[in-house]
This record gives structure tokens, C-alpha cells and sequence, in this order.
């Protein structure tokens, strides 16, 4: 009888003629190391439903990465110490006198020049035979490290004297000089711009495929600084799809030159006005197209986009989803864009939701010093405690912006649910939501939030304005701005506001803005083409993580047990705990 096996019955065998982290590449046949190639570069949509990660996806690790690297040659940038490369190249056999190069160090030597971040290492052997390379590829006019540089800054919202900071504490050279920068500049505005047209007029041809060629929009606008004192703007127009938004056109606008500053002050008016007028303008140098203050900004844009619609897209924007108080709308409705076609005007139902909460917050401002008689007693006002507090403010907002959302398309639900939130304050409980306690199990008091009957009848007239049927058939779409407001956050996070910049600048970052929120990460990969570089092995590598990491939170976002812990946060932040946050602060 032969010896018992000690392995557990239940133990899987373990395969044959599999791969480890020590297999060599020549060992495998040529179709399974195919399989380590990247997957081709196809950019998910930030719309895309999220998936279930798998091993493979979330580990990337260095035994993976350095097979990646034997099957297509090393490749890309590292960061290396210069003396440790003229070290090793010291010990490497001259192919003219067999000897090592660094023998004789007093008749060997190595020079470097450099051409911004691109390096020339020459070495002189003893026998004065010399070899030398450059530590980059050279492209047009330029370096690829170099380019590549440029395009990682203004990726990450940094600028040149951030990358020039960056590089000394890298104990680096410094970066390049002022003109070439700009040179970059040009040429990288130029690639993401066209990379950006491409992917909005992809996105326009969607939706015309869609919903046909009159289509609702998003619009909004968004400022380098607040308070109506930005010299930089933007509009943006989005499609108004809860699900699959994508950025449809966009218009940065700028009050400033930084050409037109500086000459000013070098030259006398008539000398200014005519270098402005006969030699700035016409080459289309001048960086400000804008004239007026900030606040004018995207009723301008708005225009702008709105005009050419049909030359750009042969879309037209029939219905406008915006802000309550914008004169973006004014601006576009005031003039016959679209022969014998009205421009629609759709509220935004945060904004609308908002209003309650300013109009309550007015009318205890309005009546703080008027007297009400209240259980045979005289109070002044009809805040404070027992009255309309900002606690009990919040929360009837909060109730109007959810009567809106839960009755999309019918008017008359959504009038009934938003007069029940006054009725309940008024210790009417017949039409009452799941919001009041006495819905609960086991129920509780439903009088415990009532406000007392002269506060009631103060506030009656706002919900009358409020709830007006008109109002609320601009607000039957239950849809909001906040994908334009996404996509705010993206175009900043490329341009920092705490920097000034000028319209070159900025129209950089709402473009790659773009790309990104309607392609991904991946769908910037067309840009180093369009530059003249090679994608990369690690920037491809890059972005495909990035997108998985955003599709996957994305999915995290939308887990219920996710979403009650942002209500359980905001419930506190309402009660003045954890306000690290103040809407409109930044």
C-alpha cells in the first residue's frame, strides 16, 4: 500500500504550465504574451454604469507592470540620479581601445547640454573617441519631455512657476524659459481644443440621434472670482439627460488682455490705439473678448452658443433649462434665432427649491419687528424658538424641492404635495408625506413642528407665489443644473481660482474639462496624438485606473446605504455641527 497523501481533499490541484512572477518571456508561447498588452484605449463615459472590479483590475502591481515592460521594451520617463549613470557608463568598454572609459579620469570627462528638460550626455573616452545620446526623443521644434511637462502641469491646474518650484525640490534642472513655455502653450491650446470639438460634436450627433434636432438644454455660467468682478467666465451648455449628460458647447470669455496691459502703459493712447487697431486685433493676438462687466458674461455666451447651434450641430435649442435669475434666457428669447420657433424656459428645480428658503428667510427679516398676539400675550416677530426658526426653514425647503422631484410631469400632485407642508406647519395632517411623524411606527406627535397660527398666515403668501401653476409647469421636468455644476468643478480643478490666468489659459482647461467628462480620462489620450507624441504604455495605464476608480466611486455614491449617510451629514451640518462648508463660498 503506498504512503497516504497529506494534501486536504478538499484542496484544489494546482494547474500545469501556468506563468509566475520568475517566468522568463522567451518561455511562453508568442499568443499568451500577447495577452499583456494594454486593452485598447476606449474611453467610458462618465455616465457609464458602474461594474464589479475584478482582481486583475484593482491590482497593479509591480511583477505585472515589470512583465508589461520585457514584453514591449522599457519605455517612458524615469527619474534618475545623473552620477550614478556616469558611474555605470564609466565601466563600460570603449569599442575603440577595449578599455573602460572612466579609466583615466584625467583624460576622460562627461558634458551635458540641455534643452529645457531634454539632456545631451557626451562622454570622452581616454583614447578621445566620444559617444553621446539625448535622454528624450525629439519631436518638432521641440523635446517630448519637454511637451510632456507642459501638458502634466496644466493637467494637474499647475502653471510654470509651480512646475519650476516642483523641479528644485526634485533637485532638478529648472524647467524652460519664458518663450518656450508659451510656445507650449499654443500648441497644447491648439490640440485640446480640436480634441474638444471633436468629442462635443460626437456628443451633438448622439442626441440629435436621440431626441431629433430641437433638443432641451442645460445652460449656466461660471466665474473665476465672485461678486460680478471676474475678469474670466465661462458658459456652459450641457444636454439636459439625467443619465447621459454630455457637454454640447462652451464659451470662455474675458474682459482681459495681458498684451493690451502692458502696452498701455509702455505707449501714449494714440500709440496704443493704433498698435491695438492695426496690428494686435487683426492677428488675432488679443486674448479679451469681452466688453462690459463679469455679470454680462453668460448672457454673451449664451448668445454666442445659441447662434450657432445649427452651423455647428444642426441642433436647436428649443427648450432652456436654467437659472430662475439669469439674464441668460432674456437673451437668447429677445431674439428670433430660430425663425417661427420659441425658446422654451425651464427652471431648475435646486434653484426653485432654494427660493423658499430666501423667501422665508426675507419675511422673518421683513416682519422681525412686527407684533403678534399670541396665547393672550404680545410676541414680536414671527422667528426665534416657537416660531420660524432656520432649522424649521431648511426643512421646509427641503420638503418643497422633494414635492417637486416626486411628482415629475404632474402639476397638480406636485401644487397638492407642496400646500401639505404649510397645512402640516399648521396642524393639518390630511395630505401629509412620510416626512411627518405621524407616519411613523409607532406614529409620533405631528404637532411637535407646528408653527403658531399668525406665523402661518405670514407665510401663506409665499407659498401662493411658490406654488403658482405656471412656476410649476417650468418645474414638471424635475431635472436640475447640476451636471453643469460637475462639470464646473472639473474645469476649475484644472485651473485653480486662487491664480489669476488669461483667456489662453483657461480655454485650455475647459477644454480638456471636456474631453474628460465626456470621454474620460481615456478620450484625452487623442491630444498627445494630435501633439505629435506617442500615447505611452503608463499613460494609457494611467487613465484606464483613473476611469475605473470614478466609475466605481460613482457606483459607491449611488449605494442607498451611502446616500443615508450624506442625509444623516447634511441633517447635522443643518443643525450648525460640521459646517466645513458654506454654499457659494468658493
Amino acid at each position: 500500500m503506498g504512503k497516504p497523501s497529506s494534501r486536504r481533499a478538499d484542496r484544489r490541484k494546482s494547474r500545469k504550465g501556468q506563468d509566475n512572477m520568475y517566468t522568463r518571456r522567451n518561455s511562453r508561447p508568442q499568443a499568451q504574451r500577447a495577452q499583456n498588452t494594454p486593452p485598447p484605449a476606449e474611453a467610458p463615459t462618465r455616465s457609464s454604469k458602474p461594474k464589479q472590479a475584478t482582481s486583475s483590475e484593482s491590482k497593479l502591481g509591480s511583477h505585472l507592470d515589470m512583465e508589461f515592460d520585457q514584453e514591449d521594451g522599457l519605455s517612458g520617463f524615469r527619474f534618475i540620479d545623473v552620477s550614478l549613470l556616469i558611474e555605470f557608463v564609466s565601466k563600460l568598454l570603449c569599442p575603440t581601445c577595449k578599455r573602460p572609459m572612466g579609466e583615466n579620469k584625467r583624460l576622460s570627462h562627461v558634458s551635458e547640454s540641455r534643452s529645457s528638460l531634454a539632456s545631451k550626455f557626451e562622454f570622452t573616452c581616454q583614447c578621445q573617441m566620444k559617444q553621446s545620446f539625448w535622454t528624450s526623443a525629439k519631436l518638432t521644434k521641440t523635446y517630448e519631455v519637454n511637451r510632456r511637462f507642459a501638458v502634466a502641469m496644466f493637467a494637474i491646474g499647475r502653471n510654470q512657476q509651480q512646475g519650476t518650484r516642483f523641479l528644485g525640490n526634485m533637485n532638478m534642472p529648472a524647467s524652460m524659459y519664458k518663450t518656450s513655455w508659451v510656445h507650449h502653450k499654443k500648441a497644447i491650446l491648439q490640440a485640446t481644443e480640436r480634441t474638444a470639438e471633436e468629442s462635443t460634436k460626437k456628443a451633438a450627433a448622439d442626441l440629435k440621434a436621440a431626441k431629433g434636432d430641437q433638443v432641451t438644454v442645460s445652460c449656466d455660467g461660471t466665474w473665476q472670482r465672485r461678486g460680478f468682478q471676474s475678469k474670466n467666465g465661462v458658459f456652459t451648455l450641457l444636454s439636459a439627460d439625467k443619465q447621459n449628460s454630455k457637454v454640447i458647447d462652451t464659451v470662455t470669455m474675458s474682459s482681459y488682455c495681458d498684451s493690451c496691459a502692458k502696452n498701455k502703459k509702455k505707449k501714449t493712447p494714440e500709440e496704443f490705439i493704433e498698435w491695438r487697431d492695426h496690428d494686435h486685433i487683426p492677428k488675432g493676438e488679443c486674448d479679451k473678448n469681452h466688453d462690459g462687466p463679469a455679470g454680462g458674461m453668460e448672457a454673451a455666451g449664451a448668445l454666442t452658443a445659441f447662434q450657432r447651434s445649427v452651423d455647428q450641430h444642426q441642433l436647436k435649442y428649443v427648450s432652456f433649462l436654467g437659472d430662475g435669475d439669469s439674464k441668460a434666457y432674456a437673451s437668447v428669447s429677445s431674439r428670433n434665432i430660430y425663425p417661427n420657433l420659441e425658446i422654451k424656459k425651464l427652471e431648475c428645480c435646486g434653484h426653485v427649491q432654494k427660493r423658499m428658503g430666501r423667501q422665508l428667510t426675507s419675511k422673518v427679516t421683513e416682519l422681525k419687528k412686527t407684533k403678534f398676539p399670541k396665547n393672550g400675550k404680545t410676541v414680536t416677530g414671527i422667528g426665534g424658538k416657537g416660531g420660524l426658526t432656520k432649522k424649521a426653514i431648511l426643512a421646509i425647503q427641503g420638503h418643497y424641492g422633494a414635492a417637486i422631484r416626486n411628482n415629475s410631469g404632474n402639476v397638480k400632485g406636485m401644487k397638492k404635495a407642496i400646500w401639505a407642508i404649510w397645512e402640516h406647519r399648521n396642524k393639518i395632517h390630511d395630505n401629509c408625506g412620510a416626512w411627518c411623524p405621524s407616519k411613523k411606527n409607532p406614529p409620533e406627535d405631528p404637532n411637535r413642528n407646528a408653527l403658531p397660527q399668525f406665523a402661518c398666515e405670514a407665510i401663506k403668501p409665499v407659498f401662493q407665489r411658490l406654488s403658482d401653476d405656471v412656476l410649476l409647469q417650468k418645474c414638471a421636468h424635475g431635472g436640475t443644473q447640476n451636471t453643469n455644476e460637475s462639470f464646473h468643478n472639473i474645469i476649475w480643478e484644472r485651473c485653480p481660482k486662487t491664480v489669476f490666468v488669461g483667456r489662453p489659459r483657461l480655454a485650455i482647461a475647459v477644454a480638456d474639462a471636456t474631453v474628460a467628462y465626456n470621454d474620460g480620462e481615456l478620450g484625452r489620450l487623442s491630444i498627445f496624438t494630435k501633439l505629435g507624441m506617442p500615447q505611452g504604455f503608463y499613460t494609457i495605464k494611467c487613465f484606464q485606473e483613473l476611469d475605473r476608480q470614478r466609475i466605481r466611486g460613482a457606483g459607491a455614491a449611488l449605494d442607498p446605504a451611502e446616500r443615508q449617510s450624506r442625509r444623516v451629514v447634511a441633517h447635522r451640518n443643518e443643525q450648525g455641527h460640521h459646517q466645513f462648508y458654506d454654499g457659494g463660498a468658493h
